[in-house]
């Protein structure tokens, strides 16, 4: 039988091959070797970082800061302090993998990719500013071809640590590897690159992205009804072009609608109540 870890290395270099799927691949790898520094690593790729984790530097993004003006569409937000803007510009992306992977599907034929700041970050720095008080959110804008290097990051980690593997004679058997192949995995040693930190399973998600069409193939694998999935997109659509007095009813829609559906969507509740905790 082929060797899984050849069978790893064949699918890192195959730019069809979905990196969800690398990712299960190189679990099973790990878990099989007991590397267990590499499973806990692979584990918060696949299920997103801990809220306090510090994420490895290849998740970092820089944008472009922005708010959405329902009459001229997106327009620059101007700050003062040079330092400040420099920044709240740079986020660092914890969401797993196979969401990033979503959001690229979704935006496809191009545009960007909207990373809503911090609660307390806009009402700090904005709360004051005419644009806010008529309902202009500060929002990160951050070029999709950015999360396709956090992808491609992943992807090459595994293709290099798969690799070491081989490198130090350890192939398996088709899914089976032998005693001395794991007791020699034991001693094998891999950085992954940039990496510091905690890992472990997300808490909450610390990227949102603003529009429904980025979340709609995450609600329907997780079995949110059509009827639900549409009031959602239309709440996010009429928020767009609210009146200010008008936006208060449309966001406890928002939360009631969360709230009905947290325990069907999970930790998505977190990210989509932050878009109307913004706007409250």
């Amino acid at each position: 039988m082929k060797s899984l870890v050849l069978e790893l290395q064949s699918e890192a270099m195959n730019p069809n091959s979905r990196l969800s799927d690398i990712l299960r691949k190189a679990l099973v790898v790990a878990k099989k070797l007991k590397i267990n520094d590499f499973k806990s690593w692979i584990d918060s790729e696949m299920k997103g970082y801990q809220k306090e984790a510090i994420i490895p530097s290849y998740r970092n993004v820089k944008g472009s800061l922005k708010a959405w003006n329902p009459y001229n569409g997106w327009i620059p937000v101007v700050m003062e302090n040079s330092e400040a803007m420099e920044a709240i510009s740079k986020r660092d992306i914890g969401q797993p993998i196979s969401e990033l992977e979503s959001l690229i599907h979704e935006k496809e034929k191009g545009g960007v990719l909207q990373v809503p700041l911090p609660h307390d970050w806009i009402m700090k720095l904005f709360s004051h500013s005419e644009q806010f008080r008529l309902g202009m959110v500060p929002t990160l804008l951050v070029d999709r071809s950015q999360i396709f290097r956090i992808l491609d990051s992943v992807r090459n980690e595994i293709l290099n640590w798969s690799l070491e593997l081989e490198n130090q004679g350890i192939l398996g058997d088709g899914m089976s590897f032998s005693i001395e192949e794991i007791n020699k995995a034991g001693s094998v040693t891999y950085n992954i690159k940039s990496f510091k930190g905690i890992l472990g399973d997300v808490t909450s998600s610390n990227v949102q992205v603003g529009d429904y069409s980025s979340i709609h193939d995450s609600l329907k694998e997780k079995g949110v009804t059509q009827k639900e999935r549409n009031e959602l997109e239309n709440l996010l659509d009429e928020l767009k072009k609210a009146d200010p007095s008008q936006r208060k009813s449309l966001i406890q829609r928002g939360f009631c609608w969360v709230n009905r559906n947290a325990s069907t969507i999970g930790t998505l509740s977190s990210t989509i109540k932050n878009w109307f905790d913004m706007l409250n």
